[in-house]
This record gives C-alpha cells, structure tokens and sequence, in this order.
C-alpha cells in the first residue's frame, strides 16, 4: 500500500482537479467566463493542495504502518524510491513549466510592446 500511495503523489492531485475543473467548467455554478484561464482558480487550487496534503498523510501513515509491522528500512526501500522519483519528477514539472512560461511571456512582451 506504502508503494502504491507513494506512486501516487503526482497523480492523485491532478486527478482530484481535473475532476473538480471538469464538474464546475460543465455546471459553471458562478456564471464565470470559463475561457478565462483564471476561471475557478481559488476553487482547483484549494481542491489540488488539499488532495496533494491528503496523499502526503496518507503516505506518512503507511509508511509508519509498514515499519512498525516490519520493524526495518528494508520494506520502505521501494515505497521511498518512488518517492523520491516522483518529487524529483515534479520538481522537473515545475521547472521546466516556469521556464517554458517565462520565454511565453517575454515573447508576448516582445511582439505586444
């Protein structure tokens, strides 16, 4: 379950927002313009963290779980390697999202101004 959880640290969060984008863009309960990229920002931001928070406890919990059962490292090894694969990988996500944002924006400086 450790394993499982921990592979689950990207996934789950956008999972639980693009869930939550797609019932508010479909209902639209605020009669917002839902072309706006800001549509619903607070909404699928408070939705992604709380479910990134959830799967963090969630994961902390078995992990304790394992241990005290096993009483040893050595049935975390995997669980924790995913992990850290995945925050690896998600900080790669994040990255490579703000540089590819930033040439996005000078470029439209650029040809706007």
């Amino acid at each position: 379950m450790a394993t499982l959880a921990s592979s689950l640290l990207i996934a789950f969060p956008l999972l639980v927002s693009s869930l939550v984008k797609a019932a508010l863009f479909a209902g639209n309960p605020a009669k917002v313009d839902i072309t706006n990229g800001l549509a619903y920002l607070r909404e699928l931001l408070g939705f992604g963290f709380g479910s990134l928070g959830l799967i963090v406890i969630v994961i902390v919990v078995l992990f304790v779980l394992a241990y005290r059962q096993s009483h040893s490292l050595d049935t975390l090894k995997l669980p924790l390697l995913i992990l850290v694969v995945q925050i690896v990988a998600g900080i790669a996500i994040l990255l490579f999202t703000a540089i590819s944002n930033n040439a996005h924006d000078s470029y439209v400086t650029l040809i706007g101004g």
